[in-house]
C-alpha cells in the first residue's frame, strides 16, 4: 500500500502541475477571447445602428434645406 501511494502522490502532483493547470488557464484565456469577441460585436451592431440612424437624419435635414433654404449647397461649399 505504502508503494501505491508513493506513487500515486507525485503522478497526481505531475499530472496536475503540467496537464489540469495549463488546460484550466487556456480554458480561462479562450472564455476571456470569446467574451471580448461578443462585446466587440456588440459594440460593433449597436454603432453601425447609430450610423444608420444618423445617416437618416442628415438626409431629412438636408431635404428640409432644400425646401426652405434653396440654394444653401452652393452657399456652403462656396465656403469651404
Amino acid at each position: 500500500m505504502e508503494t501505491i501511494s508513493a506513487l500515486l502522490i507525485p503522478l497526481v502532483a505531475v499530472t496536475g502541475l503540467f496537464i489540469v493547470i495549463p488546460l484550466l488557464i487556456f480554458r480561462h484565456v479562450a472564455q476571456k477571447r470569446e467574451l471580448e469577441l461578443k462585446h466587440k460585436t456588440v459594440v460593433s451592431g449597436e454603432l453601425t445602428e447609430l450610423a444608420d440612424r444618423l445617416e437618416k437624419r442628415i438626409d431629412t435635414l438636408e431635404r428640409l434645406l432644400d425646401v426652405e433654404a434653396p440654394g444653401w449647397r452652393e452657399k456652403h461649399h462656396e465656403q469651404h
